[in-house]
């Protein structure tokens, strides 16, 4: 067995070998390195019997949406074809096909070929498969679409003769990959039992043959690993066919299948050609050796790989001259203030990107000289996801709730009360970061009994709990009858302006970094510049311009 270079994922990929991968900033390398050794002795393993060291093994790479499927599967492939022979097939780019037969053999011969030392070829004896290609060349129909004649066509897919004996000094032929032409005329004599079957034996004795000769071939060692990604995207009849044939055709010994899916997705596929009652995880079974499920990825690093970053940046946002709170040092920590909500609100990944290319196309169409508080935001879009008639209450400062005390009496509950019911109690003290720079404000404060004193408070973070956050921010600005900073606010009956209030208790409070600073300041900032004036109808008018923008997904 090759002993393991080790993968490093920390850095992206030379932009001019092979396929370009940024960082990896989801922690996934070690699942690679995980999943390689185990593939590698499960598919080829000298410490068993002889008639044993190759086997067949399929692997069901789990991951909902988000997860980093294609990019785990491109990389990985792309480590480990430095020493072992890899194809690579994106299933859901191929499904235009009507037989997932000719779009893994087609891969296998254009991608082996490629690495193979020898001639990789399917010979004579399966050429019966392609006879119904003759009346449509005959009629130029595959010279006008492929460009290529019958004798081409001949020179392409098959060799002249079978090639039980190789000519070590035998110049290596390049191989071909099927065109679409091809596959489409093929597919007439593929329906024909008999002639399909025949060829499958002499298909699946020259993959063995293939086998033996990479496991000789001094750069590279067993066993062969074939890709196969999308799967859960294909066409439901395109999928199960794929499956089948992997099964029943591809399992020859020493070639190790890794078919990644969303499984729950393409359950959901299957029972569309079976039926809802079709039990679709056992049907599965029958299918992989074994399945692997790469975990939901941390939404803060999830978000900062997904989304478009630069809208959140401090440069490009004097640039445009608006504004958004919280201001943040970078826009990763942004994300990680949006990621703090959505983990709250337990939203799926596919919705985390849709909510923040959401927030992302406010920032952008924000006018200058206008602002949001891009929080607040993040949880209107939460709520309007997953309760629409709760996000009306709230939207139109309606919401009422009542339930019973320890007494059976009826009393109403307030709508952070409400909300916070919602969210596991490991959330509510995930934090959020403002960037304060207090200089930039002011440089003194208006104090009741020195009449001004100097602000000492120091640039840097301040953290607030999210809880806090709903109970003192979001809901004062929703909830006509509260208070935004009851308990933390003194009252403003004093003949003080808003602002003086706001000056007199950050000057009387002492310099620390603490939930109670961070709100004294916040309840400045929202006065100073302006955020209390952001009305419902404003915010109501942002979610429902934006709402209608569905993230698709990449293309």
């Amino acid at each position: 067995m090759t002993e393991f270079r080790g993968f490093n994922w920390d850095k992206p990929t030379n932009r001019n070998v092979n396929e370009y991968f940024p960082a990896d900033k989801l922690d996934r390398a070690r699942y690679a390195m995980f999943l390689s050794k185990l593939l590698v002795q499960e598919g080829f393993d000298k410490s068993r019997t002889e008639a044993e060291q190759k086997r067949n093994y399929v692997l069901n790479l789990n991951a909902e949406w988000g997860a980093g499927k294609t990019y785990f599967l491109k990389r990985w492939s792309q480590d480990l074809a430095v020493d072992y022979p890899i194809v690579y097939i994106d299933a859901w780019q191929q499904d235009y096909s009507d037989d997932p037969f000719l779009t893994v053999i087609a891969a296998i011969i254009e991608q082996l070929g490629k690495q193979a030392s020898f001639t990789i070829k399917i010979p004579n004896k399966a050429a019966s498969i392609f006879k119904a290609v003759a009346p449509a060349i005959a009629q130029g129909l595959t010279k006008k679409i492929s460009g290529i004649d019958l004798a081409e066509l001949n020179t392409l897919l098959f060799s002249e003769e079978d090639e039980e004996s190789e000519d070590k000094d035998s110049v290596k032929q390049n191989s071909s990959e099927f065109s679409p032409a091809i596959k489409a005329l093929a597919q007439n004599l593929i329906k024909d039992h008999e002639a399909k079957n025949k060829s499958i034996e002499v298909i699946k004795s020259k993959l063995a043959d293939w086998v033996s000769k990479f496991e000789k071939q001094e750069d590279k060692s067993l066993p062969i690993f074939i890709f196969i990604d999308e799967l859960d995207r294909c066409r439901p009849s395109y999928a199960v066919e794929m499956l089948e044939t992997i099964k029943h055709i591809f399992d020859v010994k020493g070639i190790v299948f890794v078919v990644a899916t969303d499984t729950e997705q393409l359950q959901h596929t299957i029972k569309s050609i079976y039926g809802e009652g079709f039990d679709a995880k056992i049907y599965l079974g029958r299918f992989f050796n074994s399945r692997y499920s790469l975990k939901r990825p941390v939404l803060k690093d999830f978000l900062s790989v997904h989304s478009d970053t630069t809208k959140f940046e401090s440069a490009h946002l004097k640039s445009k001259k608006i504004e958004i709170l919280p201001r943040t040092k970078t826009p990763e920590t942004a994300l990680a203030n949006i990621s703090v909500v959505l983990d709250a609100f337990q939203v799926s990944p596919r919705t985390a990107i849709q909510i923040t290319e959401r927030i992302t196309a406010i920032i952008v169409n924000l006018p200058s000289g206008k602002k949001v508080d891009v929080l607040v935001l993040a949880i209107l879009f939460c709520i309007h996801e997953k309760d629409h008639p709760l996000y009306e209450e709230i939207i139109s400062g309606l919401f009422q709730r009542k339930e019973p005390n320890s007494k059976g009496n009826m009393q109403n509950i307030s709508l952070s009360s409400f909300l916070q019911k919602n969210i596991l109690e490991k959330h509510f003290s995930a934090e959020l970061t403002y960037f304060i720079d207090p200089d930039s404000y002011t440089n003194q404060f208006h104090h009741d009994n020195l009449g001004t004193k100097v602000n000492d408070y120091y640039e840097g973070d301040y953290p607030i709990p999210l809880s806090k956050f709903i109970e003192n921010i979001f809901c004062s600005i929703f909830v006509l009858e509260s208070n935004a900073y009851d308990g933390w606010i003194s009252d403003s009956d004093n003949g003080l302006t808003e602002l003086q209030n706001a000056e007199n208790n950050l000057a009387q409070h002492s310099i620390q970094t603490s939930p109670e600073v961070t709100l004294l300041w916040l309840d400045y900032i929202y006065i100073k510049d302006e955020y209390n004036k952001i009305t419902k109808e404003q915010y109501r008018d942002f979610i429902e311009l934006s709402s209608p923008l569905d993230y698709m997904g990449d293309s």
